[in-house]
């Protein structure tokens, strides 16, 4: 399956950007406030008016708050950037992974969402079969799916591209028939006619259609006997060597109609040993092949399948304007019809097998084509943009770990400074 090659702007803005870029500017406030509480609280201990008994305890609480969080401001903003631009190593580790972090979400998404037994078993909790019997089943739906049906027809009948349609179609009939052995099919259908029982009706017709003709040219052969003669020749002589022309091409004619005559039974001896003909290639074959080459090369098929494409197409939009149409009518017989096969338990279950097959089937290209997707989406993206927009959407919770980290740092140096103070006595 061919790769997907998305673009640098394959993912949108979304429209809530500035909406998440001032809660994360108001929670690094925050964050910012709780260290500068601390740095504050640790200058103030150094004030000469501070009690001697509560000045240490008050720097050792923010002392261990400053340390908290400026750790953890250093950790979340090492993520993203270099802190203070500085090139300290194992910094600015979203910006310098991005390869190897779309990767990763690519490989989570293929294996969590798109693992070919958990998408099956989601298929069978579908039942798509019930799903598509209950809306057969309903008249209102299954109205609105015929209308749906008839009003895509027009758009799909629309007369633009025809000629281009019947070209190609004509092109490829050509080529693929001339890159095709037609003996043996041309062989067989002339098989399966001479031993039809329509054989003898059609060569009777021609016949008698030739025995009509002669009749009725008999004056074309006097004449051309005539024509021929010498001016000595007496006109009676003439007439009878033009009527034995004609008793004899009728009589002739009377026999290739009968299969008991000698000549019909040639004829048809002739039929009969045709196909075989036709399949060793005989002279007579490669003219008929040739003859059917010609008759369906882009010259004469393309016109052909362009007047058949128009004629089908006109009558179809005429139809379809028609409330009480003959396709309508067809698209609501066959709907009908689906709906009282649904209510078949053997059909419906033989149906959810084909859509589960079908799609165990599809899933390895779709899955394989889903994970380049994601990963090549998000690799396309500029660097500083990708690392800007996952700030935007988690940088909000890592606020709260340097909260936390000033917190649990000013609560654990109070603990320690009041344990040091036990043990001391």
């Amino acid at each position: 399956m061919s790769s997907i090659d998305p673009s640098p702007n394959s993912l949108p803005d979304p429209a809530d950007d500035d909406s998440l870029a001032r809660d994360l500017s108001r929670h690094r406030w925050l964050a910012g406030g709780c260290l500068a509480l601390a740095a504050g609280g640790w200058a103030v201990s150094h004030a000469p008016f501070m009690p001697a008994g509560i000045a240490p305890a008050l720097r050792a609480i923010a002392e261990a708050g400053m340390v908290g969080g400026l750790a953890d401001w250093f950790a979340v903003t090492a993520l993203f950037r270099r802190p203070l631009g500085l090139p300290i190593p194992h910094t600015a580790l979203v910006p310098r992974n991005r390869d190897r972090i779309a990767d990763g979400i690519a490989a989570y998404i293929d294996r969590e969402f798109l693992e070919p037994a958990m998408l099956v078993e989601q298929v069978r909790r579908m039942d798509p079969a019930a799903r598509i019997a209950g809306l057969l089943a309903d008249p209102a739906d299954r109205g609105r799916m015929v209308d749906l049906v008839a009003g895509m027809l027009p758009g799909l009948l629309s007369s633009q591209g025809d000629a281009p349609l019947a070209q190609a179609l004509g092109r490829a009939l050509a080529a693929g028939l001339s890159q095709a052995d037609l003996r043996p099919a041309l062989a067989g259908a002339l098989r399966h006619f001479v031993n039809s029982d329509a054989l003898e009706p059609l060569l009777r017709e021609v016949v008698d259609r030739l025995i009509h003709l002669v009749h009725s040219k008999r004056g074309f052969v006097e004449a051309a006997v005539a024509g021929k003669s010498r001016w000595w020749m007496p006109s009676s002589v003439d007439k009878s060597l033009a009527d034995t022309i004609n008793e004899a091409v009728l009589g002739h004619l009377w026999d290739l109609r009968s299969p008991h005559a000698p000549a019909g039974q040639e004829l048809r001896d002739w039929l009969k040993a045709l196909p075989d003909e036709v399949a060793d290639g005989s002279e007579l074959a490669q003219r008929l092949l040739e003859a059917l080459r010609q008759f369906t090369g882009p010259t004469v098929a393309g016109p052909l399948l362009h007047d058949l494409l128009a004629g089908l197409r006109d009558a179809a939009l005429r139809d379809l304007e028609r409330a009480d149409g003959h396709i309508r009518s067809a698209l609501h017989s066959v709907a009908e019809s689906l709906a009282g096969a649904m209510q078949e338990p053997p059909v419906r279950d033989r149906l959810n097998q084909a859509v589960e097959q079908a799609f165990t089937a599809a899933l390895p290209r779709w899955r394989q084509a889903i994970r380049e997707f994601v990963a090549k989406t998000l690799k396309a993206q500029d660097v500083g943009e990708f690392t800007r927009r996952l700030e935007l959407r988690v940088g909000r919770d890592l606020q709260y770990i340097r909260i936390n980290g000033t917190l649990l740092g000013a609560a654990i140096g109070g603990l320690l400074y009041g344990l040091n103070t036990w043990l001391a006595g």
